[in-house]
């Protein structure tokens, strides 16, 4: 298949990719174009081609738009290619792990079992790594919530399963207090990812997987600060200072689409 059968496909209304359609995407940069964002633009331009004259001037006058407001820093971000963002977000992380926890380090770190500490920044790292590719690198065809939705539960569950683990000889005498401080600590050396994340996304409209899965990195990344600046081992210190940390960024998130959408 060539780009003019891409484009009678598309006038025939076939904006859905077939097998035939998708190898020709993957060679064609310009073809794919037409069937980012669920076809968006390809349909926009099936449309067009079947209205009367002036009606079709409008729609392309709405592209032309449309393409203008596709300036600035958010518009160059955005535009940059999958493994960039995924570079930027990671170093976004490994810059706010750096400033809230290798320079502020819990004073038990020493005695922390060096097995349990090595499995968590593992799994943490591996839930990051695997949230951002999963939001960032994008398919033509995007998957359903099934996709990722285990990715956001795991993720979710993790910190809470984590506070259940035995504290430390030295991280048990600690009480519940605190629990608010590390809460905000912990949001705020995230917030940066968050504003990257948020400038990052190619959507008109934040999208489901863009919530959940932003939501999901930001608590591991919070949780990963927390582990290695905290020293509390508190059951309930940790559920409600750390471990709910990607519950909120979910609900901040959820709120921000849901605004979003409201206004548009």
């Amino acid at each position: 298949m060539d780009c003019a059968e891409i484009r009678e496909a598309l006038l025939r209304g076939e904006a859905e990719p077939s097998a035939e359609i998708e190898a020709h995407l993957a060679s064609c940069t310009h073809c794919r174009e037409l069937f980012a964002k669920e076809a968006e633009l390809g349909r926009s331009l099936a449309s067009a081609s079947s209205l009367p004259l002036t009606l079709a001037d409008d729609s392309f006058a709405q592209i032309e738009t449309r393409v203008a407001e596709e300036s600035g820093l958010r518009a160059w971000l955005r535009s940059r290619p999958s493994k960039i963002r995924f570079l930027l977000a990671a170093l976004s992380v490994l810059a706010a792990v750096i400033v809230g926890a290798v320079l502020h380090p819990r004073r038990d770190l020493g005695d922390y079992p060096e097995a349990r500490l090595s499995l968590l920044l593992g799994l943490y790292a591996l839930g990051i790594a695997l949230a951002f590719g999963k939001e960032l690198f994008l398919s033509v065809r995007r998957g359903s919530f099934a996709d990722f939705g285990w990715l956001v539960a795991a993720a979710l569950a993790l910190p809470f399963l984590v506070a259940f683990a035995p504290p430390t000889l030295a991280s048990q005498s600690f009480g519940p207090e605190g629990a608010f401080a590390c809460f905000r600590y912990g949001a705020l050396l995230t917030l940066p990812t968050a504003a990257l994340l948020w400038a990052f996304d190619r959507d008109d409209r934040l999208s489901l997987r863009t919530v959940c899965l932003s939501a999901a990195a930001l608590g591991l990344a919070a949780s990963l600060i927390l582990e290695l600046h905290c020293p509390s081992g508190n059951l309930v210190h940790v559920l409600f200072g750390h471990a709910s940390i990607g519950l909120a960024w979910l609900a901040l998130w959820a709120f921000v689409r849901r605004a979003n959408r409201a206004a548009s």
